[in-house]
């Protein structure tokens, strides 16, 4: 699992603070390893840690895609 930060207009996102006057979402994304494309993808605010996420998602044993 990788995440990105994505900047936003803290005035127009109220939602997304990230930094004192900065917004952002995080993309969390887990990679299938053959292919490199994204199998499962969730946005957070920009507060959120990878390990948090991670926690909270069911991971398939033998996924068959």
């Amino acid at each position: 699992m990788d995440a990105s930060i994505i900047p936003l207009c803290l005035s127009l996102f109220d939602w997304a603070k990230f930094r004192t006057r900065k917004g952002a979402l995080k993309l969390h994304a887990l990679l299938d390893y053959d292919t490199g494309l994204p199998v499962y993808a969730v946005m957070t605010d920009g507060k959120s840690h990878e390990i948090k996420v991670a926690r909270n998602t069911t991971f398939r044993q033998n996924p068959s895609w």
